[in-house]
């Protein structure tokens, strides 16, 4: 089952990666880096799992190319002891598409895209971003144990923070949450989070 996902991801990746003509060696390597970077020890919410939700969810909305591309390069880059993994995350999507020959229009807008997650903030009017911004936050209304896992992974890629700073920081990110989304499931999952805080 394991193999058979990342073999799919693979191909996805590949599919769209190689559209513009570059070199089959080119494209592999695209992969391989960015297959190795959501593999790094510290990540356990922030993996090729995720981008593969992500994706299911962008391409049931029906998003195109430039989000695509966004979603598998928004955590291309992720330090939780600094504040700008978006943004290198975009620099890194760039530099990726000007070696795959992507046009200067798509780049612009993918970097567009991936920047808009540090906040998850979309003007309604903006197609593209309210399709990324809902699809990286879907896992919100996932099942509960499903969203117990995502919570628990959360949790430890912040190991290096202490329990009562971990409550602290958690339960305002949880609250801002609440307040923007009318989802009842993601509702109840982040009520649900939040409740276990204030218990702990």
């Amino acid at each position: 089952e394991l193999h058979r996902a990342v073999a799919q991801a693979r191909l996805a990746f590949e599919l769209i990666a190689s559209r513009w003509g570059a070199p089959a060696e080119v494209v592999d390597g695209a992969y391989t880096d960015l297959a190795t970077r959501y593999s790094e020890p510290h990540r356990h919410y922030h993996t090729l799992e995720h981008i593969e939700e992500v994706l299911t969810v962008v391409d049931r909305l029906g998003g195109g190319i430039e989000v695509q591309f966004a979603a598998w390069f928004h955590d291309a880059i992720y330090d939780t002891s600094y504040s700008d993994s978006e943004e290198r995350s975009a620099a890194y999507g760039a530099d990726v598409l000007a070696r795959l020959g992507a046009p200067a229009a798509v780049i612009a807008e993918v970097k567009r895209l991936v920047r808009l997650t540090a906040a998850h903030v979309a003007d309604p009017a903006d197609v593209n971003g309210a399709i990324l911004t809902r699809a990286d936050l879907s896992i919100l209304s996932s099942d509960a144990a499903r969203y117990d896992r995502y919570a628990h992974d959360a949790r430890a890629e912040y190991a290096h923070v202490s329990d009562d700073a971990w409550r602290e920081g958690r339960a305002v990110v949880l609250r801002s949450l609440l307040a923007t989304t009318d989802d009842a499931a993601a509702r109840s999952n982040v009520a649900r989070e939040l409740a276990s805080l204030s218990m702990a």
